[in-house]
């Protein structure tokens, strides 16, 4: 792998495979880099229905005699096109943006617009560029033109400063870049490969001159992609192929990508032929759809995204540890798996996936001592079996999300399990799950599409931004001084198994000590196609349209 570390003089190359994270089921012997480190070695999950060889074959037929488009009906806003700002991270998804590193289908980081990222020293990064790679507008993407985006995204996102600090500096030296931090940071690997709206390349000029009007970036050709946007509003997106994108000409005419957020109408539009893709189906959609040789339910092969039961610490019953460690036990993860997922699921034993060096298994169902810790607690048993304290029921008022279908179907399977402990789970399906947990007075737990690893497989960066003291997603309220100063040691830890000792303990306290949170189930992406794609490869790293997409 062409992205390694070097302590000084004469250090070697690092082999294909060094520093990939392997813990207690597969220790590595190699130490890399910050995210390096946490490149992934993932174990074979349940079978899943990515066509049979006959489908796979008349897919192939149909879309040679079809009109070489994809349309794809997708339940999440495309909110802006400048990096700098809000919802660009979907750019990633639909093969608009590129970045200098990549997270693979196996794990691991690698190489994406850079041929080379390496380490020099605690503090120094070079970046060797792809040779021959163009903007879509014509514009070379040579050391200046990354250089400079870097620069940018480091000065105006919120998100790269999760991974940056605002004094690191971007330079290009000849051919090559150089990044430079104020301290030695691990977590650089990570933000060059971050799903999100780091770190992404693009033309500063042509964002510049849109003054942050996302329409004006339409048809600019600013970023380096196989796909380049010709059409957009926050519910649609319309692509052209580039066809001089350095991986080829990719091999579909147009793709549109349209925000319809009800799921039967998504389905309905497979179905009618209207759409050829339907992105986050509810569990159920596999057993409503068996038996249609025309719809096609398929999954990832590994099942990397938690789906994180929160609970809010600012106000209500779940300021009492004992509370949340009941709710927590309550919970029968295995069961939330089997009843509802429909194989859709894998069941959850801690907050990260087990073929994760650092995980913990962690999460135990004991519905007895959630019981105990509930009668310690002062919560009596009413004659519906709802527990009460003080003339107050023991009420959950628990948030899903309308866009994510999975998570209610969490929900529905939790409602029961922890009403044989007492817990009334009143379940609030909300259009906008962030803005009804702004108001600590409107709610007690949650679940969401919110994983512990980010979607490039890092753990470190949604650590940041979800338990730390003031961390931009943590609604919660988590302020933990040993949470607080584990993520700082993170920040700059570059050898793999104190990053994980780091990781275990942290787990202990926000799973075991605390209760803060629990990972309700990990979940395979999962989308339903018509018989032209039954042969799509589901991405277990989102990566939806490649430049091969279609071949």
């Amino acid at each position: 792998m062409p992205v390694f570390t070097r302590r000084g003089p004469g250090a070697a190359r690092l082999s294909d495979h060094a520093g990939i994270g392997r813990g207690r089921r597969f220790r590595a012997a190699a130490t890399i880099a910050g995210m390096l480190a946490v490149a992934l070695v993932f174990t074979g999950c349940a079978a899943h229905d990515n066509g049979d060889g006959g489908a796979a074959s008349a897919a192939r037929a149909l879309r040679e005699a079809g009109d070489q488009t994809l349309t794809i009906y997708n339940s999440y806003k495309i909110a802006g096109l400048d990096p700098a700002g809000t919802g660009t991270n979907w750019l990633f998804d639909w093969g608009v943006a590129e970045n200098l590193l990549q997270i693979t289908e196996s794990g691991e980081i690698a190489p994406w617009l850079a041929e080379s990222v390496v380490r020099d020293g605690d503090t120094r990064w070079v970046v060797r560029l792809r040779e021959g790679v163009t903007f879509q507008n014509g514009k070379p993407v040579d050391a200046p033109a990354v250089a400079a985006a870097l620069t940018r995204q480091i000065a105006k996102s919120t998100a790269a400063k999760v991974y940056l600090d605002p004094a690191t500096t971007v330079t290009a030296d000849g051919a090559r870049v150089v990044i430079t931090t104020p301290a030695p940071n691990a977590m650089v690997p990570a933000a060059l490969a971050a799903r999100d709206n780091s770190l992404q390349i693009y033309d500063v000029a042509a964002m510049d001159a849109a003054g942050g009007d996302s329409a004006k970036i339409v048809g600019a050709g600013a970023y380096s992609g196989p796909y380049a946007i010709t059409a957009w509003t926050p519910d649609n997106l319309e692509l052209a192929p580039y066809p001089n994108h350095w991986e080829g000409t990719p091999p579909l005419r147009g793709v549109t990508v349209r925000v319809v957020p009800d799921e039967q109408a998504r389905l309905a539009g497979v179905r009618s032929g209207e759409a050829d893709m339907a992105f986050y189906p509810s569990t159920s959609a596999k057993l409503e759809l068996r038996g249609d040789r025309d719809m096609h339910v398929l999954s990832s092969a590994q099942a990397l995204q938690s789906l994180l039961v929160e609970m809010n610490l600012k106000a209500g019953i779940f300021t009492d540890t004992a509370v949340r460690k009941a709710f927590t036990a309550a919970i029968d993860y295995a069961g939330v798996a089997a009843d509802v997922g429909n194989g859709q699921f894998a069941p959850a034993t801690g907050l990260y996936p087990p073929s994760m060096s650092f995980a913990l298994d962690n999460q135990v169902h004991d519905l007895d001592a959630a019981k105990r810790l509930l009668d310690a607690a002062g919560w009596v048993p009413g004659g519906d079996g709802i527990r009460a304290k003080d003339g107050r029921k023991l009420v959950v008022r628990f948030v899903t999300q309308a866009q994510g279908p999975e998570t209610n179907d969490v929900a529905i399977a939790m409602k029961d399990q922890l009403a044989r402990a007492g817990f009334d789970l009143q379940i609030n399906n909300a259009e906008d799950s962030a803005a009804v947990k702004k108001d600590p007075g409107a709610w007690e737990s949650s679940v969401a599409l919110s994983g512990s690893l980010s979607g490039t497989a890092d753990p470190i960066q949604p650590y940041l931004v979800r338990w730390t003291t003031g961390g931009s997603s943590n609604a919660q309220g988590v302020a933990n001084a040993e949470i607080d100063a584990i993520g700082a040691q993170l920040r700059g830890e570059f050898d793999t198994a104190r990053r994980d000792a780091l990781l275990e303990r942290a787990q202990e306290i926000l799973v075991r000590e605390q209760a803060y949170v629990a990972a309700g189930t990990f979940k395979y992406f999962t989308v339903v196609t018509g018989p032209e794609w039954a042969d799509y490869r589901v991405s277990n790293v989102r990566r939806h349209l490649t430049s091969r997409t279609g071949d």
